[in-house]
């Protein structure tokens, strides 16, 4: 019985979050571990972990300044001076992962878009960019909620100046804002809540108010997670449609692993370091990928998902 109970253990897969705010977050984790494939040994780290009060003070954000919202653990929110926390983010996990885990996620939608990581990473940031522009590309007009006002005239994909995009500010919780913003945006064919603090109420009440899709970065990266460690072990894709389910339980473990960082819009190279393999190798499981979920392209693939709500 004790040697089963070592194998166990040796076999969990060891994973951190880390988020912009304080740890612990229970009220992400809850979600995002839900289902998992595979027994995990969960790790949790927060920018602000450790820090006095004057400290954090320092790092908000003056009016003229670009802003992140990040929660504190006695559940309040703070303004963030994104010039600021993306540093104190890049010195804080630079090296995580270096044998230490299996599995990165980076639970924030505004900072760590350029984060380069020689573990696997799911980054909530570079997938939600990749449903976006995929959707946009399609010629449909999208709609994006921020948390604060100013962050609706600093939103910065690039490639999305090439779309209609409209954006629109509400706080995490507050049905009332969401309503208001939500209605204003009636007109388009995708909504998307541009914050992992939103939550599936937040989104129950976009869809409510719109009847349109609404993407939440909380899926995305439940979704990323659970396929990512599906890849680990023979184990079927739960929690979708018949038809879609079939396509992912033919892939291979590696093209799983593969098809979620395309999913993230990361380019091949990337995604072999990521996977420490080839980037010709890569393109051979992109390939493969493609084929077997019946899409002629990366964009073509996102968009298939999102729509079968895996996002």
């Amino acid at each position: 019985m004790e040697r089963q109970r070592v194998a166990e253990t040796a076999r969990a897969t060891r994973i951190l979050f880390v988020t912009i705010g304080q740890s612990p977050r229970q009220d992400l984790l809850a979600e995002l571990t839900e289902g998992l494939a595979l027994p995990a040994e969960i790790s949790e780290i927060g920018l602000l972990d450790g820090l006095s009060g004057s400290e954090i003070e320092e790092l908000r954000a003056r009016p003229d300044q670009t802003a992140v919202v990040a929660r504190l653990a006695n559940g309040a929110w703070v303004s963030l001076e994104r010039k600021k926390i993306s540093k104190l983010a890049h010195d804080k996990i630079a090296g995580a992962g270096e044998g230490e885990f299996d599995l990165i996620v980076l639970m924030s939608t505004g900072i760590f878009r350029d984060l380069e990581s020689n573990c696997p990473t799911v980054n909530a940031q570079r997938a939600v960019d990749a449903a976006v522009i995929s959707v946009a590309a399609l010629g449909d007009r999208v709609g994006m909620i921020q948390p604060l006002e100013s962050q609706t005239s600093e939103f910065d994909i690039p490639s999305l100046a090439l779309f209609e995009t409209i954006f629109r500010h509400a706080a995490h919780g507050n049905a009332e804002q969401l309503q208001k913003a939500a209605v204003s945006l009636s007109d388009c064919s995708y909504i998307v809540l541009n914050s992992v603090g939103y939550s599936e109420f937040d989104r129950q009440v976009v869809a409510n108010a719109t009847g349109k899709p609404v993407i939440l970065p909380r899926r995305i990266i439940a979704n990323s997670i659970r396929l990512i460690l599906s890849s680990l072990v023979t184990a079927p894709v739960a929690d979708l449609s018949g038809g879609l389910r079939e396509k992912l339980d033919g892939l291979t473990n590696r093209e799983r692993q593969v098809m979620s960082l395309v999913c993230e819009g990361l380019p091949n190279k990337a995604i072999a370091r990521q996977l420490g393999i080839s980037h010709k190798t890569v393109e051979i499981h992109r390939s493969n990928v493609l084929r077997k979920m019946g899409v002629p392209s990366s964009g073509a693939l996102i968009r298939q998902m999102v729509r079968a709500g895996f996002a």
